[in-house]
């Protein structure tokens, strides 16, 4: 599915973190706002892009080597 997501990056374009959602909207219960945010020499990208259904590590590893590659073609 089709999701919004922010995504950090270190130095060499490598996801370090990502985030369901731009921070921009509140939890729907706890009304609570959150955003992760990036680090010196780290970047910030806001995308949208395919969420699968992430069930294991290295199902995120391969998820965050799609989103690397496809922040690298711009």
């Amino acid at each position: 599915m089709r999701r919004k997501l922010t995504v950090i990056t270190d130095e060499s374009g490598r996801v370090i973190a990502t985030q369901i959602g731009h921070g921009d909207l509140p939890h729907p219960v706890s009304g609570i706002t959150g955003q992760i945010v990036a680090g010196p020499g780290q970047r910030e990208h806001k995308i949208e892009f395919d969420v699968p259904a992430l069930s294991s590590s290295a199902d995120i590893d391969a998820f965050h080597e799609r989103l690397r590659a496809h922040l690298e073609r711009g």
